[in-house]
């Protein structure tokens, strides 16, 4: 049996876990949660106290994620757009979501105003989408806009759309400096971006 991988990314706080999780069940594949396994398997080279990260070998981490992928079917979530070492990756989904709320998300979650910044810049310059296409290319990729949806109907909205491999019909065009502006809430991010960032 021939594997492959689904791989969702984003920033922090974005909903990779809850919406990976959820298309997994509905496609009937395994679900990894990428930090927890880096976690629970000792994958790192240690804990950085003064930014809170798990400093992280990637190259490392997929080849083991590779070895325990091989000839499964599967959904990882992960910050980063990892690709597992031998194992076909079929689609990347990246999940958008509008910096205002990401930055609410954040501080309700005790993120360090640091870590904030570093995860609302990294979406308003659109990096996750960036890395996604630069590693896998733009075919594989789509990015899906989770900000006033409900993850239940987007998790059957992609389920269907991948089955019926119509999944780029999904994809959303994004552009949160406008749609900042229009609500009139940009310079306030910005400002907590000179700030902290």
């Amino acid at each position: 049996m021939r594997g492959w991988v689904i791989i969702v990314t984003g920033v922090a706080c974005v909903g990779k876990t809850t919406f990976s999780s959820k298309l997994a069940e509905k496609l009937g594949v395994e679900f990894i949660d990428l930090p927890e396994l880096i976690k629970e398997m000792k994958l790192y080279e240690y804990y950085d106290q003064s930014s809170g990260d798990y400093v992280v070998d990637l190259r490392k981490v997929s080849s083991r994620l590779g070895s325990i992928l091989k000839g499964k079917k599967s959904i990882v979530a992960s910050v980063y757009p990892i690709k597992p070492r031998n194992v076909s990756v079929k689609l990347v989904i990246v999940l958008r979501l509008r910096p205002d709320i990401l930055m609410k998300r954040l501080k309700e979650r005790n993120y360090p105003e640091s870590k904030i910044a570093e995860n609302i810049t990294a979406e308003f310059v659109d990096k996750p989408l960036y890395d996604a296409v630069e590693k896998f290319g733009e075919r594989k990729v789509v990015q899906l806009d989770v900000t006033s949806t409900n993850m239940d109907q987007l998790v059957e909205k992609a389920a269907k759309a991948y089955v019926t491999s119509n999944i780029k019909s999904l994809n959303n065009k994004i552009d949160w400096i406008s749609e900042l502006e229009k609500m009139d809430t940009c310079s306030e991010i910005l400002q907590f971006l000179a700030r902290y960032g």
